[in-house]
């Protein structure tokens, strides 16, 4: 049977053949389980600037072992020039979000569930993205940023699926090692691709002028093999009345030693916790 860890804001007891549940970790992870309206900050930019709650989970990956280096460099020998095998890859593991939306005001209320993630290089925050312009659009979230509408009093029980995160992490990795254009990437299925083709760096066009920005095919294509998975997982959330949310990072292992079981409960020597800096584009249409 296929093991499952859930790192989740409650302990839940159960049978022996349930999934394994753990709870957050005694660091800042904590906090990130259970957000809270009342809290929200300013974040976005200009015109885009908007009051939400934000928290993250990290995946409990493991420091990689010497049967991971040999693996990952045996698969390294068979790359393109250029194309570097990362750490944590779309096929040792899954991720899946669930979250509770609570709605404590007596009115009806409406509010957004944002998710965006970091890989072992780049994490994306469409937050600290600056539009070009006052009519371009906002930097899009990885997934969801959907309107849900939710009586007074009323719960929403929500849930980012394993397709969308892998989504999230394949399209993560090609607006950050890819150069490729941010709306395209998100607005395109992608999670069945075999290869994608980094661009150039994407420069805007001359003044005046009304065509796209120019980009070029930019050394070898990334093989599937070599795509980048998804090591922390960032939720946002909007909303119009006073909510609350609580979320749990479901992670299914594929591969042996890649995630602990023990969650972020594991000792600090046995985890990598990884917060790399936010990518931005050198332009943004």
């Amino acid at each position: 049977m296929t093991r499952m860890l859930f790192i989740a804001s409650v302990l839940v007891v159960g049978c022996a053949n349930d999934p394994e549940y753990v709870q957050c970790g005694t660091s800042d992870t904590m906090d990130a389980c259970s957000l809270d309206s009342a809290n929200a900050v300013m974040m976005g930019t200009g015109m885009d600037a908007f009051l939400a709650v934000k928290g993250s989970l990290h995946v409990p990956v493991r420091p990689e072992t010497a049967d991971l280096t040999k693996s990952r460099m045996a698969l390294q020998a068979t790359m393109p020039t250029g194309v570097d095998v990362p750490l944590y890859r779309d096929d040792q593991y899954d991720l899946s979000v669930e979250y509770t939306v609570k709605n404590l005001d007596d009115k009806p209320g409406q509010m957004k569930i944002q998710l965006n993630a970091a890989n072992e290089m780049f994490s994306w925050d469409p937050a600290m993205i600056m539009p070009a312009g006052d009519e371009s659009p906002p930097a899009p979230a990885l997934a969801g940023d959907v309107p849900i509408d939710i009586q007074g009093k009323g719960q929403y029980d929500g849930l980012f699926r394993e397709d969308q995160l892998l989504e999230a992490a394949i399209d993560l990795d090609q607006i950050t090692r890819g150069n490729i254009n941010m709306y395209a990437a998100t607005l395109t299925v992608n999670k069945n691709d075999p290869s994608f083709q980094p661009l150039s760096a994407s420069m805007p066009p001359p003044v005046g002028s009304d065509e796209p920005p120019m980009q070029t095919p930019d050394g070898s294509a990334v093989p599937r093999a070599a795509f980048r998975n998804i090591v922390r997982v960032d939720i946002v959330m909007k909303s119009d009345t006073h909510m609350t949310i609580d979320f749990a990072l479901r992670v299914r292992p594929h591969v042996n030693d890649v995630i602990h079981d023990m969650g972020m409960d594991a000792p600090v020597a046995e985890l990598t916790i990884l917060d790399p800096a936010p990518f931005i584009p050198a332009y943004t249409p």
